[in-house]
């Protein structure tokens, strides 16, 4: 306790401790501003260039508009520079070592966003202060609300990866006047948090300089989370289409079947609207989940039309002949419900087969329309479950594999 005391009492009475008083800064302040100028770059060979050093802090990912093609973060940037005008002794300044000023006061950049999404202006506001040492090291922090152009790829929508830029650019002096010569941070997260539908894959910095300008693009990778889309969107449209081959299973004679089918229709054509109302209007791609819904649509129009022709069939009147093609049609559906539940060896089997068929070749005249319309129903309900079946899969093997 004494040692800590004694320890105290020296660095207090032994010269380490200099308070600075308001009037010790004001005098420092008036001293090197004294025949400054702001409008004019600060270092004293005005041939060479002022070497810039930018890193980005982000603080969220506000938002990713997929129709507006549009990206809106939330973060400032770490502009760091050397000021050879503004520059001090800190031992004739009581160990002043550093200051803070208001950023007007001084030289500064002329940064502006390149890609901006609606304005062009210089970055930071008039009430930012920068960080100036008495080296002359000024670090310049300006905090903004990014809003950037983004191009939208929506092919494997809502497994999409999307990389989006932000591109800053000295926009007044060239290459030779200030340089963005280096990026030592790339993209940190300061304080961040996490966006519910995109999460941050990768990031990087990269250097440009396109003829006289110099330029730093933040590129930020962004995955999808599909888990909203999948419930809300995906899963309602594979029940829907399966529930549009369920048409086959209603009865011609129960006054449902075409109303059913519109329906089901209609429900797609619901789904396909709310889904284009989220994607980008682009004729270049399109989503696999968008032409999926196209597919059931027309797999659902099928259904429409054989509904309607089977309907238009039940009601013929016995009287009139069936056709070969429909007789064929009646047997070879009888023929595949006896394989089902025929439980005998495959010879007895096929002797059973071919006899039944045989009889049933020597009692055609005893099928009616009714017949044709179930075994419409019967072939039409197994192709289109096949069919829909292989789509779905297909969707999501793609989908999920970009």
């Amino acid at each position: 306790m004494q040692l800590h005391s004694g320890l105290v009492v020296f660095l207090c009475f032994g010269g380490f401790v200099h308070p600075q008083t308001p009037a010790d800064l004001s005098r420092l302040l008036v001293t090197i501003f004294d025949g400054y100028n702001n409008r004019i770059r600060p270092i004293q060979n005005q041939t060479e260039p002022i070497l810039l050093d930018i890193s980005m802090y982000l603080f969220s990912i506000n938002e990713v508009d997929e129709v507006d093609k549009k990206l809106v973060t939330t973060g400032y940037l770490e502009v760091r520079w050397t000021d050879g005008l503004l520059k001090w002794d800190p031992n004739l300044w009581n160990r002043t070592v550093y200051l803070t000023v208001p950023q007007d006061s001084i030289w500064k950049p002329d940064l502006v966003l390149k890609n901006g999404f609606t304005r062009f202006e210089e970055m930071g506001e008039s009430f930012n202060y920068v960080f100036l040492a008495n080296d002359g090291s000024v670090i310049w922090k300006p905090y903004e609300v990014f809003e950037t152009r983004c191009s939208i790829d929506i092919t494997y929508f809502p497994y999409d990866t999307q990389v989006c830029k932000i591109t800053f650019i000295v926009w007044t002096y060239i290459v030779s006047e200030v340089d963005i010569a280096s990026t030592s941070h790339g993209i940190e997260f300061y304080e961040y948090e996490e966006n519910s539908v995109w999460s941050i894959i990768t990031t990087d910095a990269v250097l440009k300089t396109l003829s006289s300008e110099s330029e730093v693009s933040f590129t930020i990778t962004l995955q999808r989370k599909p888990r909203y889309y999948i419930i809300n969107i995906i899963l309602p449209i594979v029940c829907l289409g399966f529930m549009g081959v369920l048409a086959f299973v209603v009865p011609a004679d129960a006054g449902e079947k075409m109303s059913y089918s519109v329906t089901v229709f209609l429900s797609f054509a619901v789904f396909l609207t709310i889904i284009s109302a989220q994607l980008p209007v682009n004729s270049e791609t399109s989503s696999f989940l968008s032409l999926y819904l196209i597919f059931q649509m027309i797999l659902g129009a099928l259904v429409l039309v054989m509904s309607s022709v089977q309907l238009r069939l039940h009601h013929r009147k016995n009287n009139q002949n069936i056709s070969r093609f429909f007789v064929g049609a009646v047997m070879a559906e009888r023929c595949l419900r006896c394989r089902r539940k025929c439980h005998h060896s495959r010879k007895v089997q096929t002797c059973f087969v071919e006899k039944y068929v045989e009889n049933e070749m020597l009692h055609e005249s005893g099928i009616e329309w009714h017949d044709v319309t179930s075994a419409i129903d019967f072939f039409c309900f197994w192709i289109f479950l096949i069919v829909n079946t292989a789509a779905t899969i297909t969707l999501f093997l793609v989908i999920s594999r970009p």
